[in-house]
C-alpha cells in the first residue's frame, strides 16, 4: 500500500521534497489530491499597495494564458515575473542618451 502524500506550509518545503521524494512511494492516483493543493502557492508579503497597469493585449493575453497554465491567478503572476526580474543578476545597460558630441 502506497503513503499518503504529505501536506506542505510553504512551496520552498514542497519543491525541497520533491527534489529528494521517490514519489513512487506515494498514492498519487487521480483524485488523491486536491488539484489546489497540488499547485498551492503561498504569498509571503501582504499585498497593501496597488497600481493600474496598461499592457498591450496580446502581451496580457499571453499572461493570462501561462496563468491558466499554471494554475494561477494572473496577477499573482505578473507580480512572480517582477519579483523573479528584481531578484536577478543586474546587466549593465546601454546609456540612454547615445548621440555622438559635436567636436
Amino acid at each position: 500500500m502506497k503513503k499518503p502524500f504529505p501536506r506542505f506550509d510553504s512551496d520552498e518545503k514542497l519543491d525541497a521534497f520533491l527534489d529528494t521524494a521517490d514519489l513512487d512511494e506515494y498514492d498519487l492516483a487521480a483524485g488523491a489530491l486536491p488539484r489546489d493543493e497540488w499547485f498551492a502557492r503561498y504569498e509571503r508579503f501582504v499585498k497593501d499597495a496597488s497600481i493600474h497597469l496598461r499592457l498591450p493585449g496580446s502581451l496580457l493575453d499571453a499572461v493570462r494564458s501561462e496563468a491558466v497554465r499554471e494554475r494561477i491567478p494572473a496577477q499573482r503572476l505578473i507580480r512572480e515575473y517582477i519579483e523573479r526580474g528584481l531578484r536577478a543578476p543586474k546587466r549593465r545597460r546601454p546609456e540612454r542618451n547615445t548621440r555622438v558630441k559635436a567636436e
